[in-house]
């Protein structure tokens, strides 16, 4: 029997979130709630920000480490472990996505939580509240997740309108949504017998033999096919040898090298703008267009904490500068050679399945190479990128490097999701015109285009 992947939000759904609300609430602001259907406590009591916002910290104690979870969360959680599920907790909830003291509070809170309640996943995935429902489509997709289990509109419409079925916590928020994959739930028992009969409708796609297959092959497959097909092949990069204590090394010597290579750029200055665009998960593909050889660290150091992997070409390999990078994990490839680069490939998925981040110029080579070259905007994009992020789920997020005598610009926009049913040619073709766009129109593109824009669907 076919064992599901399966995506859990926390709050409404390991909860009854409204209910807290409308309990607590009522305490605090002296009445009854104005819209005790509403989803926000500042439209539920018609209150001010300021006055939210204390209510929150009044109450964000006993929220998050004392509320009880709804009734038989914990037992069916356990019974869809032992059935052989894989669960994913991927929640929006409040400052998780917060890279300091307050953010590692809260997340090191509600995972405390689940611990005390014996909820267990095999990883957390932290969404921004302001973009959750593109951070939580980023989630799904890149776990190749079979069914999501949400209580918030936006988000569930957002998810089933990308294909992924929705187990809707019947809220009062929620009751005017509707779906062809959205499936409303009352209570956990009703959410076991949901994944059951998926699991038997699914049963029919479970993939017997798997095997690679090249580019020619894949293109042959059905969608249906390719995304069976992509969701074995992440299960076997996964099966790939990994040493995690070889690549928290890599990290750690990555940071070293990054500070060093910054030393005689002291006095470049650098503008980052779109920074908020970065989703807070990791296993993200960074494609940038590349100018020369100091980008890669000019954006390592716009994106400040995050190491980075990525491609060498084998030429330098036994060089000072090769002998830093292969200290910190990047992969070499010999681009003349169809095999070296088809291992390449898979070495960078096998990187990106164990959440890390890569950095890629899909260019293939720097600009200033040539004569011709320093007289183009930007190079001709290989296909490399676009597969990379179809086969592992992982999304691009765009950079565009402007430089002008002593100031460097780097621009970062919304991810690119390249779906099952994406086209690498068009994919790739699209990731270069939106790089290329971020570099003539950085106020537009970086500051005021939505991360929900069709552009970035």
């Amino acid at each position: 029997m076919r064992q599901l992947i399966i995506g859990v939000d926390a709050d409404g759904v390991l909860n009854n979130m409204s209910k807290f609300h409308i309990k607590y609430g009522t305490k605090f602001f002296k009445r009854e709630p104005v819209q005790p259907e509403a989803y926000s406590v500042r439209e539920m009591f018609a209150c001010s920000p300021f006055m939210e916002v204390l209510y929150g910290l009044f109450y964000f104690k006993k929220y998050c480490k004392e509320y009880e979870p709804r009734e038989e969360a914990s037992s069916v959680i356990q019974e869809l472990n032992q059935e052989g599920h894989e669960l994913h907790e991927i929640t929006a909830r409040k400052f998780v996505t917060l890279r300091n003291f307050l953010g590692k509070y809260s997340r090191n809170m509600f995972e405390t939580w689940t611990e005390k309640y014996n909820m267990d996943f095999k990883s957390y995935q932290y969404c921004s509240e302001k973009w959750s429902p593109r951070d939580k489509w980023i989630a799904c997709h890149k776990l190749s997740v079979d069914v999501m289990i949400d209580d918030k509109p936006d988000v569930a419409l957002y998810l089933a309108n990308h294909g992924i079925k929705v187990l809707l916590f019947d809220a009062p928020y929620n009751q005017d949504v509707k779906h062809e994959n959205i499936t409303r739930v009352f209570n956990w028992v009703e959410v076991h017998d949901q994944i059951q009969d998926l699991r038997v409708q699914m049963q029919e796609e479970e993939e017997k033999d798997f095997q690679i297959l090249d580019g020619k092959e894949r293109q042959k497959l059905t969608p249906f096919e390719l995304r069976n097909y992509l969701r074995n092949y992440k299960k076997y990069l996964k099966q790939q040898p990994y040493n995690v204590e070889t690549n928290k090394q890599f990290d750690r010597n990555f940071k070293l090298f990054r500070t060093l290579g910054m030393l005689p750029m002291i006095f470049t200055k650098i503008k980052v703008e779109g920074k908020e665009n970065i989703p807070y998960q990791d296993g993200l593909i960074f494609a940038s267009n590349h100018l020369d050889s100091y980008d890669q660290f000019f954006i390592s150091k716009a994106l400040g904490n995050r190491p980075l992997r990525g491609l060498a070409a084998t030429t330098i390999k036994d060089t000072f500068r090769g002998k830093l990078f292969q200290k910190s994990g990047v992969t070499f490839v010999d681009r003349t050679d169809a095999e070296d680069k088809k291992m390449a490939e898979e070495k960078l998925c096998i990187d990106l399945v164990n959440d890390n981040n890569i950095l890629i110029f899909p260019e293939g080579t720097r600009k200033n190479k040539t004569e011709e070259g320093k007289q183009k905007k930007i190079l001709q994009f290989q296909l490399g990128t676009a597969s990379i992020a179809q086969k592992t789920g992982s999304p691009i997020v765009p950079i565009a490097i402007v430089k002008k005598n002593n100031f460097v610009s780097i621009r970062f926009d919304n991810p690119i999701v390249v779906g099952y049913e994406n086209d690498i040619e068009t994919a790739t073709n699209m990731l270069q015109e939106n790089i290329v766009t971020l570099i003539d129109k950085p106020q537009e593109l970086v500051k005021k285009r939505s991360p929900y824009s069709k552009k970035n669907q």
